[in-house]
């Protein structure tokens, strides 16, 4: 069933509501959605209804709401702290995340972040990314729209660590195991900090300073992964374990 989000406006039942003027042409033109046809329609704040076209034109496009739709969001509000990484790898991990059930996303810069641009293409790239973010959200059907935050500093991420139990996958750690480590209960709190380094992997002296800022260096196994691999890998398991991709949950 076709999945638009509405940001900004109160979902009523048995209200009609139109669609946003950027997706009346993808609805009308595109999909070819005529009255009658179903649709499910977010807030992108964690409230979803499904819905009945009532009107489609070039013009505009209108949705009788229905029935509130259960929510397909984790318990668990996992931020992801992304290194910037090349290309459009980042295109692939923002989607990838949402899919996964992220709540937030912040892309910061280390000392081996290959991209270092101006403030101008990093506004262009969080637009972008913004954009990748709601397309997954949609076609996962997410209620909820997970924050791109603005590309930072590795000094301003690490001032934010010991708001909330923070993780590191490190490919050099040898001791502490992710998997291990995932078999503890984990606190009534419900929310994670998962940090990423980019290619090449952190440098000793930035892992020393998350660790000394509080966060549990971790390895996530006997192979090196690439950034974008380690960041779907350390996501999955750690909403398996203290999530909602367990399977014990009830499907909606």
């Amino acid at each position: 069933m076709h999945y638009f989000f509405i940001e900004g406006e109160t979902l009523t039942g048995g209200a009609e509501t139109a669609l946003p003027e950027k997706d009346i042409n993808h609805a009308y033109r595109v999909l070819r959605l005529k009255a009658g046809d179903e649709v499910v329609v977010a807030d992108g704040l964690g409230k979803a209804r499904q819905g009945r076209i009532t009107l489609s034109s070039p013009q505009k496009v209108l949705v009788l709401l229905g029935e509130e739709k259960a929510p397909a969001e984790s318990p668990l509000k996992v931020t992801l702290f992304q290194s910037l990484v090349k290309g459009d790898k980042m295109d692939l991990i923002i989607r990838q995340a949402v899919e996964l059930g992220v709540y937030r996303i912040v892309p910061f810069i280390t000392g081996r972040s290959i991209p270092q641009r101006g403030r101008q293409q990093d506004e262009k790239k969080l637009v972008r990314w913004s954009s990748k973010a709601r397309s997954a959200a949609a076609q996962c059907q997410r209620a909820f729209l997970p924050t791109i935050e603005p590309v930072c500093a590795f000094q301003s991420v690490l001032s934010r660590v010991a708001e909330c139990r923070s993780l590191v996958p490190w490919e050099e750690e040898k001791a502490a195991s992710l998997g291990d480590l995932l078999k503890q209960p984990h606190s009534e709190e419900k929310a994670v900090f998962l940090f990423v380094g980019p290619e090449g992997g952190f440098a000793r002296s930035e892992i020393e300073a998350l660790v000394k800022a509080g966060a549990e260096k971790v390895h996530l196994g006997p192979r090196i992964l690439r950034s974008e691999t380690a960041a779907a890998a350390v996501i999955t398991m750690v909403q398996a374990a203290w999530g909602d991709l367990s399977g014990e949950g009830e499907c909606t």
